[in-house]
């Protein structure tokens, strides 16, 4: 990292900047990135803007937390940051949008599942976390080892998770598998 100081009346302060390796690596990995995790957001909150708001704090805390993870952990790292986030500080913010949203016109979603689809519907009505396994493994094809580092719970717990969550899909949308 780069440091540069500055001086307030008599005390000095350091600014630390970060470097430009660090910055390139980000937008890079931000780049590649951005599109899967605004639908996983998106599988996550059901609303474009949560969603969105959802990832631009993922990864302000990536680049904070950038000096501790490695490159190949960042995709586990920010899911499961996603997950936390959605979890805890978000969950005033959503609501909020939530009670908003009901009030305003319907925006065009940009390509994202409508929430009117019957599948769609019946997906967001799993607990949370049968919703991020199935998110995890149908729309980012994780396996069940990357799901379970991920949301940081057992491989039993992902296909118990996996298992109740398909048995309910089922049961609401109807068994189309021809047999």
């Amino acid at each position: 990292m780069n440091e540069a100081v500055g001086t307030i009346g008599e005390r000095a302060i350091a600014v630390f900047r970060p470097s430009s390796e660090r910055l390139r690596r980000l937008g890079e990995w931000f780049s590649a990135e951005y599109q899967p995790l605004l639908r996983f957001a998106y599988f996550l909150t059901g609303e474009r803007a949560a969603a969105e708001d959802l990832v631009q704090e993922t990864f302000v805390r990536l680049y904070r937390a950038d000096l501790r993870i490695e490159q190949e952990g960042f995709r586990a790292y920010a899911r499961r940051t996603m997950l936390n986030l959605r979890r805890s500080g978000f969950r005033r913010i959503f609501a909020e949008r939530k009670a908003l949203a009901a009030h305003l016109a319907p925006a065009a979603n940009g390509g994202m599942p409508e929430p009117t689809d019957h599948v769609w519907s019946a997906i967001m009505t799993l607990p949370r976390q049968q919703r991020a396994c199935v998110a995890l493994r149908f729309y980012e094809s994780m396996t069940e080892q990357e799901i379970a580092d991920t949301l940081d719970v057992s491989i039993g717990t992902v296909k118990k998770q996996m298992h109740r969550a398909m048995t309910t899909l089922r049961d609401a949308l109807g068994d189309r598998s021809g047999s």
